[in-house]
């Protein structure tokens, strides 16, 4: 019994290092973008109120995107490929983080697919979230989430305001590729692997690596559907070996987002406070049973090319 405790206790303060690890690339991660932010822009503090206010800033939206892609690239790119390279204690430590695999392509395309197939759900699971009410006795902490999450959204529709191909360029790479490749790496190819290493229980370290994935985000009213973005994209790398799909799918997702915002912006924007928009139970029951039989298919996809490659 008492190694059995043991055991506990040292994973459990093991996979505390690891949450800490990774709070460590988030704070870093935000400290060099707001340094950097102050040095080039002065943002006015009451921008959440009066957010017409930030489009008065001369080049507020270069300044934003480069701010923001060197936070993540030194957080979330670097650091990150540092500490896998030079000071991971395992038997794995010579393990590449981007391996191939084979038919990684056909993977990839899969995957991306299935990430596709899966908005309906998705949607309808962000709706529901923004729906949710802290309980009774919290109300100044929902109104101070509610605010934030404001300020964030005020903040990427200034980013999302591009009004040449320079600048649309820029703003790509900031959010769609660096973060796809610096997330993932993270939260699937360090915190996944390590958990599993640690725990020995696959579906534990899917789960609990999402979990961290949507909280390092800040933002409870879009907690679910996040969470659930990394639930897949975890169990993907887990049945395929290869982090280049879970990149691959972030990729895809953050670019969809992006360009949907950027090209039909008044449509995407406007629609966030439309009241015809809602929830609707009917139809999350629907994407709910059309989304597992999609995984199923998805699954049994990549076990039979799997099985295929070793007969080859």
């Amino acid at each position: 019994m008492n190694t059995f405790n043991s055991t506990i206790f040292s994973k459990t303060i093991l996979s505390l290092g690891l949450l800490f690890r990774v709070a460590g690339f988030y704070l870093i991660a935000q400290a060099t973008s707001s340094v950097i932010l102050l040095e080039l822009v002065h943002i006015p503090s009451d921008f959440i109120t009066n957010p017409d206010r930030l489009g008065s800033i001369p080049n507020i939206q270069q300044n934003l995107a480069l701010a923001q892609g060197a936070g993540m690239f030194f957080g979330f790119l670097l650091l990150p490929i540092l500490y896998w390279k030079y000071f991971r204690t395992n038997s794995d430590t010579n393990e590449p983080l981007l391996s191939s695999v084979p038919r990684q392509g056909l993977y990839i395309l899969a995957s991306v697919a299935l990430l596709i197939a899966s908005i309906p759900m998705i949607e309808q699971l962000s709706l529901f979230n923004k729906e949710l009410s802290l309980p009774i006795g919290l109300e100044k902490l929902e109104t101070l989430l509610r605010a934030t999450e404001k300020g964030a959204e005020t903040l990427t529709q200034v980013l999302i305001q591009y009004q040449s191909l320079p600048s649309f360029l820029l703003v790509f790479v900031v959010i769609a590729i660096i973060p796809a490749i610096g997330e993932e790496i993270v939260f699937r190819g360090i915190v996944q692997k390590e958990l599993i290493e640690l725990w020995d229980n696959k579906h534990l370290a899917v789960w609990v690596g999402a979990f961290i994935f949507s909280f390092i985000h800040f933002q409870f009213f879009g907690f679910i559907p996040r969470m659930l973005l990394g639930v897949l994209f975890g169990y993907c790398y887990l049945w395929t070996n290869s982090l280049w799909v879970p990149i691959a799918m972030h990729f895809a997702n953050n670019a969809l987002t992006l360009i949907i915002a950027g090209f039909f912006s008044k449509t995407f924007l406007s629609s966030i406070d439309d009241k015809n928009t809602f929830f609707d139970i009917r139809f999350f029951i629907l994407y709910i049973v059309a989304q597992v039989v999609l995984i199923y298919v998805y699954y049994k996809f990549i076990r039979k090319t799997k099985s295929t490659v070793l007969v080859e």
